[in-house]
């Protein structure tokens, strides 16, 4: 009995619907948000969820725009996601070389990183 109380709960917790907060994003304009940046090295994500995502070096992202937790950047020529009860599409958010979380397009929401992630993106 014990064990399918925890087995229904780990299940549970596997299903964990990825939170976040409306928020309005403000596009990128202008040619230096065309310029893909990539991704210096490995970030190895651990998300709420109890899943966990690999942003892989050289991985090239795209300024997509602006929210008020720092810059966003869409996956360039690709798509990039998060699981939990569903999968959503997601950008990175980063502000002062740190990815503080992600941008939600579909939900037009914020989903942060808890802990925030050191994040190098060069052109």
């Amino acid at each position: 009995m014990r064990f399918s109380i925890f087995a229904a709960a780990l299940m549970l917790a596997g299903c964990a619907a990825v939170q976040h907060v409306p928020v309005a994003m403000t596009p990128a304009t202008g040619s230096t948000a065309l310029v893909p940046k990539s991704l210096a090295s490995e970030v190895v994500v651990p998300l709420a969820t109890g899943f966990e995502r690999k942003l892989p070096a050289g991985s090239f992202w795209t300024m997509a725009g602006a929210i008020p937790q720092g810059t966003v950047y869409r996956r360039h020529k690709d798509v990039f996601t998060l699981e939990g009860a569903h999968v959503h599409e997601a950008y990175l958010v980063v502000e002062q070389g740190r990815l503080v979380g992600f941008y939600l397009p579909a939900e037009r929401g914020f989903s942060p990183q808890q802990p925030s992630l050191p994040i190098t993106l060069q052109e």
